[in-house]
Order: C-alpha cells, then sequence, then structure tokens
C-alpha cells in the first residue's frame, strides 16, 4: 500500500493525561489528512497491576477504552475505533501498524523514569520497532498545527529519507521546513554533506515544498544545535531518523533521547531508517 494514500491514525493509550495529548495532536492532524484513528490500549503487567488495585477485570479495560473513543469522536467529529490488545505492547503497536497500514502513530510520554534509565527509553523502544512514524508528544497541541517543522540533516543511514514525509506533510498541511545541517568541521565530511543538502533541496523545491537552509556551529552535540535551533525557530516539530539497529540502553548514545525528552516539549517525529534501500523522494 501506498503510505500517501493511507488514512489511519494510530493513539496508544495508557489512561494517562499525555494519552489525551496524543489524541489531540492526532485529530488536529486527522482533520487535514481526513483520517481514521485507531485507539489501542495493550493489556500488559502494569495493567493487570492496575486492574487488580481497582479490583477490576479486563471487561474494564474495553468498557473505559470504549468510552474514551466516544468521547474523542464526538469532540473532534472522526471516526475512532478502539482497539484492545494483550501481551507486549512493543510488539502489538508495531503489528497493529503494520496490519491497519497505519500512516502516523501519535505516543504521549512522561519522560524517562526509574529502571528505563537502565533498560532503555520505552518510548524509543516503541519508535524502533514501529514500522510508520511515531510522532513523540508531551503536551498539549494548543495552538500547533505542524506547519514550521524543523529537518535535520547529517550523514546518518537514512537521514534523506525525511524528504518522503515532508512531502506528505506539505500536501496536507502546507508545512514549511527549516533543514538544519550538521556542520562537522571536517572539509571532506562537508562536502559529502553539502551534496546531500543540495539533493535535499532540489527535490523538496521540484514538489514545491517550502524550505529554508542553515547550518550548525562546528562541534558539540548536533542534538544541542537542533533543539537550541528549534527554540529559536519556534518549531512546532522537529523531524528526525532513528537507527532501530542502536541499543536505547547505550549510556554513549543519548541524542535520540537528548531530542526525544527535550525540555521544551517540541514534538518530535521519530522515522526509522529501516530500508536503506528506499528512493528518498518517495512518492
Amino acid at each position: 500500500m501506498d503510505t500517501a494514500d493511507q488514512t489511519t491514525f494510530l493513539v496508544s493509550t495508557d489512561f494517562t493525561e499525555v494519552s489525551d495529548h496524543a489524541m489531540e495532536h492526532a485529530a488536529m492532524l486527522a482533520s487535514h489528512f481526513g483520517a481514521k484513528i485507531l485507539l489501542v490500549h495493550v493489556i500488559d503487567k502494569y495493567t493487570r497491576r492496575m486492574l487488580k488495585r481497582e479490583k477490576q477485570n479486563e471487561d474494564y479495560v474495553t468498557e473505559k477504552l470504549s468510552g474514551i473513543a466516544n468521547e474523542a469522536a464526538a469532540k473532534y467529529k472522526l471516526e475512532v475505533t478502539p482497539i484492545v490488545k494483550k501481551g507486549k505492547v512493543c510488539q502489538n503497536i508495531a503489528d497493529i501498524a503494520k496490519e491497519y497500514g497505519i500512516l502516523f502513530h501519535f505516543l504521549g510520554t512522561h519522560g524517562k523514569k526509574g529502571l528505563q534509565h537502565i533498560t532503555g527509553s520505552f518510548a524509543l523502544k516503541v519508535v524502533k520497532r514501529c514500522p510508520c512514524p511515531v510522532v513523540i508528544i508531551q503536551q498539549p497541541a494548543g495552538n500547533i498545527t505542524y506547519k514550521k517543522i524543523v529537518f535535520p540533516l547529517d550523514l546518518q543511514p537514512g537521514s534523506k529519507q525525511k524528504i518522503k514525509w515532508a512531502k506528505i506533510l506539505h500536501r496536507k498541511t502546507g508545512s514549511h521546513f527549516d533543514i538544519f545541517v550538521e556542520n562537522y568541521g571536517d572539509k571532506d565530511t562537508d562536502r559529502k554533506l553539502n551534496a546531500d543538502r543540495k539533493q535535499v533541496v532540489e527535490i523538496l523545491e521540484h514538489n514545491k515544498v517550502p524550505n529554508t537552509v542553515s547550518c550548525s556551529s562546528p562541534g558539540g552535540s548536533f542534538a544541542k544545535h537542533i533543539l537550541q535551533f528549534a527554540r529559536e525557530k519556534g518549531a512546532e516539530a522537529i523531524m528526525v531518523t532513528s537507527d532501530p539497529d542502536k541499543l536505547t540502553c547505550n549510556p554513549f548514545n543519548k541524542e535520540e533521547e537528548r531530542i526525544l525528552y527535550n525540555r521544551e516539549k517540541i514534538p518530535v517525529m521519530f522515522i526509522n531508517s529501516r530500508n536503506l534501500s528506499l528512493v528518498i523522494g518517495g512518492p
């Protein structure tokens, strides 16, 4: 199925406030895409603990999820379908995304807590399993329209694959992309990245996608540079590529997590660079 023609979004919920924020973001974009929404809760060990505390059975989850879906459908004037699964959250979400041809998955995050500092970020584990882009949400949508998006460009595998999704977003929402190029401070490396930049801009302009190009300062953390740039631009989202082969628990690789849990709470769209043979222009 051509992802440009898919009209189904996925929102996963743990029945907390950040999940409501994720629904709000999904509904806003769904109104532009003419999309329907699948609202999923996976019954895992944490849900069972909650049910035990509340002295409820699993039917309680189905009823609660249906209630939330009905309220969201009425509030946002969209089709919202509840789905309850059992088992491992990451795998179930990935399976649903594949089965229903999900275009975007919206996930609220509470931040990295407790054992996640040892075992790795839960949100990143979901990102790396999911076959579609995952939009990480920390706060209500408010006035966010996803029209001002930062597009970092570096030499990581798959970085240019974001072009496909930039085209899709612009087609539906009129998004503008601030391309932010990493400065490696090395003549040969920067020459290669400059060629990539020209290719990205050429494809975007051919498809009439508005963009501007800026370059980071040399040295230091590119993630920190990205967040500072996003603040300066008043970005409504940051589009990044996630490498699904990197270990989320690697204590020496914190760049993805720094962006994901950014203090400004800017929504972050993670796109897996799973298929490196993909034509970067996309559909």
